[in-house]
Formats: structure tokens, C-alpha cells, sequence
């Protein structure tokens, strides 16, 4: 994969950034964080082996930007996500969701369960709570899945895309696979979404339009370089 920055220089870029917002004790230093950094980097050039759009690639090969404000959140979550599973160092992991929420203006958690391809396009005011999320998972801005302590009931299927301003607020939800919730839709009440549905809400109802799964492929593989 084609870095802007060098391993290096990405990392002390990083740690920078940490010291210089959060000035404390912690830095980010350690067998743990070198372990989790090169973890992160091999997961993003996995995820971007899928993705289509230009800026993710460069000459044919995978390109990583530390400018591009949602690559590089996208970075954040991996490497907090990686620490985490591999030490639980939890005032780094802390430092690094609060860098993220700083810079993009989006919340996730380093215990979300993103999966290994997802991808996310000016995700301003998006808040992701910890879901099993499918893999080609994709959202926009104002996004939110709300989750709470000890709520593990949601199930979310393979190319799960929330347009902007969608929201699933319902406890309790199985989504299969290609599902699209639309532009300002809320998922309050249902338990159920099913397969190659377009989700919208219609007179404070939600409907679920049946959709070939040809018409999913068109909408969605400008993002996805595979069919879901």
C-alpha cells in the first residue's frame, strides 16, 4: 500500500497529535502500540482492496492519505480497535477515539465490531454504537446506531448502507444482507429487515420496497469492486 507518510513518520505524526491535544502522561510508545500500528496498516490495505473510489487508489495499487480526513478516521478506528484487542491499553485507545471525534466529528468506539471492509463518506455527526456489523458496511453524515450496555440483539447482514440522516434506534433488529436505509429514515420498531430492501419511512410507518439485487449491484459497485 502506498502511505502519503512513511511508517515512521505516520507514527510520530500520531503520537504527535496525541501529546499536543491530550498533553498527560501516556504516550504512545510501546510494544503494544508498534504491534497494533502495523496490525492497522494491514487492515486498512485489506479494506481498501475493495474500494473503488479514486482516492483509494493510486497507480493501481491501494493509497492511504494521513489528509484525507475519512481514510484517516478510518485509520483511528483500526489502531484503536487493535490495541484494544491486543493489550486493552485504555488511556491510549481513549486518546485515540477522542483524536477522531476532534478531527472528523464522528463517534465510534474502539469496541464498535466494524468490520474488516466498511467504508464511510463524510461521516460528520455520525455516531456508530457496538453492533455486529457485516462486512461492506457503509454510511454517510448524521448517521447513528444506538446501542446500550449489555444490548447485544442487533444483527446487520453483508452491504448494509445507511444514507445520510439514517438512523436505527430499535433494540432489538436482524438486517440481512444489501439492505439500504434512505435518506432520514428512522428504524424504531422493526425487527426485521429483509433482503435487497430499500428502507424508508412513509407517513411515520416503516416500508421496506422490494428490490432486485441488479438493482442494489448498480447503486452500490461504484463503492465495492465485488458483488455483495
Amino acid at each position: 500500500m502506498e502511505i502519503s507518510l512513511n511508517s515512521d513518520e505516520l507514527k510520530t505524526y500520531i503520537g504527535n497529535q496525541l501529546d499536543s491535544f491530550f498533553p498527560d502522561k501516556y504516550r504512545f510508545k510501546g510494544e503494544d502500540v508498534d504491534r497494533a500500528f502495523c496490525l492497522a496498516l494491514e487492515r486498512l490495505e485489506y479494506c481498501y482492496k475493495f474500494i473503488v473510489v479514486p482516492a483509494y487508489n493510486h497507480n493501481g495499487q491501494t493509497f492511504f492519505s494521513h489528509l484525507h480526513g475519512d481514510q484517516y478516521s478510518q485509520f483511528l478506528y483500526y489502531l484503536s480497535n487493535s490495541l484494544w484487542t491486543i493489550s486493552e491499553n485504555k488511556p491510549i485507545c481513549d486518546k485515540i477515539i477522542q483524536l477522531n471525534r476532534l478531527l472528523s466529528g464522528m463517534f465510534y468506539s474502539y469496541k464498535a465490531g466494524l468490520p474488516d471492509i466498511f467504508y464511510w463518506s463524510h461521516p460528520i455527526g455520525t455516531v456508530l454504537g457496538n453492533a455486529p456489523y457485516g462486512n461492506f458496511f457503509s454510511c454517510m453524515q448524521n448517521c447513528t446506531v444506538a446501542t446500550q450496555v449489555g444490548d447485544h440483539r442487533k444483527t446487520f447482514g453483508q452491504g448494509l448502507h445507511l444514507a445520510s440522516g439514517a438512523q436505527i434506534l430499535t433494540k432489538d433488529v436482524e438486517i440481512d444482507d444489501r439492505v439500504v436505509i434512505g435518506a432520514g429514515t428512522t428504524i424504531r420498531n422493526a425487527s426485521h429487515l429483509m433482503s435487497d430492501t430499500l428502507v424508508i419511512n412513509k407517513g411515520g410507518v416503516t416500508e421496506q420496497i422490494k428490490r432486485t439485487r441488479e438493482v442494489y449491484d448498480k447503486f452500490m459497485l461504484p463503492l465495492w469492486n465485488v458483488k455483495i
